[in-house]
């Protein structure tokens, strides 16, 4: 395993971050797949159901939908537009972010517009190993359960319980590695142009090689996502006391029609800056693993050409496409 200075890969993506903040808007569109989801708001809890059909009987949400048919399905059809529009915004800013990245340690142009296009460029090769990997785990997953339901069915509770057990521990570590295979193949697809299929393979042997750092890595982000989660809530504290405050004026003023626009403009004021606040955390991230990324796919010939180059020098610099150290490339040798 190499020798990786985990912070100092943190520090230069809070940097990278920090100076270009055109990296924003690409962190905002990976996001918004994820709030435009139907079940994004969604719950399981019980009492939450229970509290929902409650209220959908006060409302009659049955006589509501009969009534106005053409305007649920005109909505609903709008949202599955917008959510597939993010969907394909979220892989172009994926690329995006992963080409920015390395122009900028490169010292190249790097803008928003730039950014766009190259995002572009590789759309349908990130789009392919992600959907093609995703379509293998759900194909594994499907010959898993199919033995499993037939024993539960014919009411074989142990043994389906037995097998069902082992299922999922061959399930977790194969999600696992999908997970690592999408991130690194992503990678390899945009900074060394590869093709889909070339990029897994390759993904798979830089994983091996490097599983403890890759977990290593992942479990830093742990904190990380907990220290973000303690940001939010300071955000929403710092919203609540400056709004409670107005709110208790304007309840003075305006009694309860003063409350709820204190509470409406809070919400304006809130939901804006937690969305700035994770658009820029998951630009952050982004440009993290491309770091990491390259400490563990460099060759590492390279080192002893690079001994006179100074540390500041070297965290302006990013290997060139050619010095990934590819599977096709061992193979040509």
């Amino acid at each position: 395993m190499p020798n990786i200075d985990y912070l100092k890969i943190f520090r230069d993506a809070w940097k990278i971050t920090w100076k270009n903040r055109f990296l924003w808007w690409f962190g905002l569109f990976l996001l918004m797949p994820g709030i435009s989801n139907p079940n994004y708001f969604s719950t399981s809890d019980k009492q939450s159901k229970e509290s929902w059909q409650a209220a959908a009987e006060k409302v009659h949400l049955q006589d509501f939908i009969s009534k106005h048919a053409a305007l649920i399905a005109t909505i609903i059809g709008i949202l599955a537009i917008l959510f597939l529009v993010f969907l394909v915004l979220g892989f172009i800013s994926r690329g995006a972010l992963i080409k920015s990245t390395q122009k900028i340690l490169k010292n190249e142009p790097a803008g928003f517009m730039s950014g766009f296009r190259d995002g572009k460029k590789y759309f349908w090769k990130l789009f392919s190993i992600l959907f093609f990997s995703g379509l293998a785990v759900f194909a594994c997953i499907i010959i898993l359960a199919i033995p499993i339901i037939i024993l539960f069915v014919a009411k074989a509770y142990i043994i389906g319980g037995i097998l069902a057990f082992l299922a999922v521990l061959i399930l977790i570590p194969l999600l696992i590695l999908c997970k690592y295979l999408q991130v690194y193949a992503s990678f390899y697809a945009v900074l060394a142009d590869l093709r889909p299929w070339l990029a897994v393979e390759n993904a798979y042997a830089l994983f091996k090689k490097n599983i403890l750092a890759s977990i290593i890595m992942s479990l830093l982000f742990i904190p990380l996502g907990i220290l973000s989660f303690l940001v939010l809530i300071a955000i929403a504290l710092a919203v609540l006391i400056v709004f409670g405050l107005i709110g208790l004026v304007l309840f003075f003023a305006l009694k309860n029609t003063g409350a709820i626009i204190a509470i409406i403009l809070g919400l304006l004021v809130f939901i804006p800056a937690a969305i700035l606040f994770y658009s820029i955390f998951s630009a952050f991230s982004e440009v993290a693993w491309v770091l990491f990324f390259h400490v563990i796919a460099t060759p590492k010939e390279k080192e002893k050409v690079e001994e006179k180059i100074s540390e500041e020098e070297k965290a302006a610099i990013l290997p060139a496409t050619e010095t990934i150290k590819t599977t096709e490339l061992e193979t040509e040798k």
